[in-house]
C-alpha cells in the first residue's frame, strides 16, 4: 500500500514539475498545459486493473471510499489513452479527483475529471452535475448511481 502511494507521489511530483504551470490564450481564460505522459500511462494501467470503474485522487494515488463524485462537462466523452492528458490536466488543475467508469450501453470505457461533495452535501451535488450537463452522480461509500434526468 506504502509504495502505491510513493509512486503515486513520484508521478505527481513529475506532473508538477512538467504541467502545472498555466498560460493565457488571450482571452482572459487560462488553460492548463496537458499532462505527464508517465502519469496518464500510469493511469491507463490503472484502469485497466479496475474495469468496473474507479474514483482516483491524483495526487495522493487514493481511491476515496466516500462522497458524492459529480463529473465536470469540460471533460466528457473522453474514452481513449489519448484523452487522458486533457482529463489529467483538468483535474489538477481543479479538484484532483478522475473517475473511469464503464458504459454498458456502448462497451467504452469513460474518464472524467471529477468533483467530489460530501456525502452531506446531496443538493450542492445535484445543482453541480445539473449545471455541468450530468446525467447521474455516484455515491461513493453505497455504490448508489444517482439520475438526474
Amino acid at each position: 500500500m506504502k509504495s502505491r502511494h510513493f509512486i503515486g507521489f513520484l508521478l505527481f511530483l513529475s506532473v508538477l514539475a512538467a504541467c502545472l504551470g498555466v498560460v493565457s490564450c488571450g482571452t482572459g481564460r487560462r488553460i492548463p498545459y496537458r499532462a505527464d505522459t508517465a502519469l496518464a500511462d500510469s493511469l491507463w494501467t490503472f484502469s485497466q486493473s479496475h474495469p468496473d470503474g474507479f474514483t482516483l485522487q491524483l495526487i495522493s494515488w487514493d481511491e476515496p471510499r466516500e462522497g458524492i463524485a459529480v463529473s465536470y462537462a469540460a471533460t466528457q466523452d473522453r474514452h481513449d489513452r489519448a484523452s487522458l492528458d486533457f482529463v489529467i490536466g483538468h483535474a489538477l488543475s481543479h479538484n484532483g479527483y478522475v473517475g473511469g467508469w464503464l458504459n454498458t450501453e456502448d462497451s467504452l470505457f469513460y474518464f472524467d475529471s471529477v468533483r467530489l461533495f460530501r456525502e452531506d452535501s446531496l443538493a450542492a451535488a445535484i445543482d453541480f452535475g445539473r449545471a455541468n450537463h450530468q446525467m447521474a452522480l455516484y455515491i461513493l461509500s453505497s455504490g448508489e448511481e444517482i439520475r438526474l434526468e
